[in-house]
């Protein structure tokens, strides 16, 4: 990721430091300004960019274009913290805590006015399409998180479901960050949506490998105790997985126990995922969303070194270990 660190993300924090955002009234304006200062990794334009590079050169107007998926990300996190009770993100108060609930509702509103202020710099002679392309996706990412707090209620779901899930409320955005690339390229449709669905396969890489990392990583790397889902009662990957598998009564029997946070639980369902190999499950699955993904990012006609940077790019974050 060196490349992109230190040929992209320059560009877009400049660019996201001087986005026009009104000052009056201060009270809406300052929480956005606020979150927007707050430190991240700016993945998601640079997915634009990076994409964009297949085809020609990033100019200054891409980058101010490419902030579109920035401040949409944002607005659905300023939202996401409200539903979640969420008192920190990335170690500062959220805004709702820092002001109120009503005010992050309006800053989150605005934040995805912004966006399509962003949307609207994209120098493409399909804008047309794209505005609808970046709709659809504001669709599904709102369906991705109401089937995400959906499936809190039951007491387990099929995995087909749960990948459906996934790639709304997380492949969404990511397969419009390569497809908006390729619109940038001005490239083919069948092209586009190869892009599209390379960032579909590419999402669920990335969710899958947090659903791993959670029950199955290093705590010496990652910083966190092993067994967060189980102790949530998460419904994630690898524990519908193991749901799903041979001798899967025991597990549920494991499951189902109560306090469902105590070390107990999770000590014992670890065991269980551990004697079961669900983590080489795990890994086989994300394994089989990247082959598929490449093959359709290979499908698409782009500068051969801007490629690979854009596979390993996808490669170190799918195969992240915190």
């Amino acid at each position: 990721m060196q490349y992109q660190i230190q040929n992209l993300l320059p560009k877009i924090e400049s660019a996201l430091a001087g986005f026009p955002v009104p000052h009056q009234p201060a009270s809406l304006y300052e929480p956005i300004r606020y979150f927007l200062k707050l430190p991240g990794k700016r993945i998601r334009p640079i997915f634009v960019l990076q994409c964009l590079e297949l085809f020609r050169p990033v100019t200054d107007q891409d980058v101010t274009a490419a902030l579109a998926t920035e401040l949409f990300h944002n607005f659905s996190l300023v939202h996401d913290d409200i539903m979640d009770r969420a008192d920190l993100r990335r170690g500062f108060e959220t805004v709702h805590k820092k002001w109120n609930e009503p005010t992050a509702l309006l800053a989150g509103d605005a934040l995805m006015v912004l966006a399509y202020n962003a949307l609207i710099m994209s120098n493409t002679n399909a804008l047309q399409d794209l505005v609808q392309q970046f709709n659809r996706m504001a669709l599904a990412v709102c369906e991705g998180q109401q089937l995400d707090m959906d499936f809190s209620a039951p007491e387990t779901v099929p995995v087909a479901h749960y990948l459906d899930m996934i790639d709304r409320k997380t492949g969404a955005l990511i397969a419009f960050c390569f497809e908006m690339g390729g619109f940038l390229g001005h490239v083919s449709e069948s092209e586009r949506q190869a892009l599209h669905n390379f960032g579909l396969a590419m999402g669920r890489c990335f969710q899958l490998r947090d659903d791993y990392l959670d029950l199955f990583g290093n705590e010496a790397i990652t910083g966190k105790m092993r067994g967060g889902d189980i102790a949530n009662c998460k419904l994630s990957y690898p524990v519908l997985v193991s749901m799903a598998s041979a001798g899967a009564d025991r597990f549920l029997q494991i499951w189902n126990k109560k306090p469902a946070e105590s070390g107990e639980r999770v000590a014992a369902a670890l065991e269980w995922m551990d004697q079961n190999n669900i983590a080489s499950l795990v890994e086989e699955k994300i394994t089989q969303e990247m082959e598929n993904g490449m093959a359709l990012l290979h499908f698409v006609k782009g500068d051969e070194k801007a490629t690979t940077r854009l596979a390993d790019l996808c490669k170190q974050l799918a195969y992240r270990e915190k």
